[in-house]
C-alpha cells in the first residue's frame, strides 16, 4: 500500500483522534488528495534527531474546517498501524511511503487492578471535551485502548514511545505508565 506521509512529533495509534493546523502547500495537497480517495494517509512520529520513525498509523479524516487564522483545521481518527517498508520524496517534499499494515494490539477486558490507569485518563480527558466526545464509554474498560490513549499523551521521548508502539500487545506501555504515575 503507497501512503502520502505526514511527519510529525506527536503520537497517534489507532482509534485515536488528533486535530491538526495544516499550512504549508505540500500536506494541504496531501489532505486535498486524502479527502478526495477517501484513502487517508500515513501519520510517522519524529524521533529526537528530527528523522521519520519507520512505524507509524494510517489516519483518515473526520471532518476539517477553516480555521479564524485562515490555516486548514483537520480532524483526524487513527486506523491502523503500518511499516515503512520504502521512501519516495516528490518533488514539493511530500514524502510517500510504500508501507505494511501491522496487526492492532489484541484487545483486552480491563481488571480490578487496571482500573485505575482508565479512571485517571478519564478523568484526564474530561477537560478535553471534543477529544472525550469521540470516544465510547466502552472503549475505557478495554486496557489496550486505554494503554495506546495513555501512550498518545504522555510526555516521554518519541523513542520511549516507539518502543511501546514496536510492542505486540498493551503490556510494555501499561508497565511504563504504571511506573510514571506511582
Amino acid at each position: 500500500m503507497i501512503l502520502p506521509l505526514f511527519p510529525l512529533s506527536i503520537c497517534l495509534l489507532p482509534k485515536g483522534f488528533t486535530q491538526l493546523r495544516i499550512f504549508e502547500p505540500r500536506y494541504k495537497r496531501l489532505v486535498t488528495e486524502s479527502l478526495k480517495s477517501g484513502d487517508g494517509f500515513g501519520l510517522c512520529m519524529l524521533n529526537s534527531n528530527n528523522e521519520l520513525m519507520p512505524i507509524g498509523t494510517w489516519v483518515h479524516i473526520i471532518d476539517f474546517e477553516m480555521l479564524d487564522d485562515g490555516l486548514l483545521g483537520v480532524s483526524i481518527q487513527g486506523q491502523q498501524r503500518f511499516k515503512v517498508n520504502d521512501i519516495l520524496i516528490e518533488d514539493d517534499g511530500l514524502k510517500r511511503g510504500n508501507v505494511s499494515l501491522i496487526p492492532d494490539w489484541p484487545s483486552s477486558n480491563i481488571v480490578p487492578h487496571q482500573q485505575y490507569l482508565s479512571e485517571t485518563l478519564q478523568q484526564l480527558l474530561e477537560q478535553y471535551p471534543t477529544h472525550l466526545s469521540h470516544y465510547n464509554e466502552s472503549d475505557f474498560d478495554n486496557i489496550s485502548w486505554v494503554c495506546q490513549r495513555w501512550l498518545e499523551i504522555m510526555p516521554i521521548t518519541a523513542e520511549e514511545k516507539y518502543q511501546c508502539i514496536n510492542s505486540h500487545n498493551h503490556e510494555m506501555t501499561q508497565n511504563l505508565i504504571s511506573s510514571i504515575i506511582k
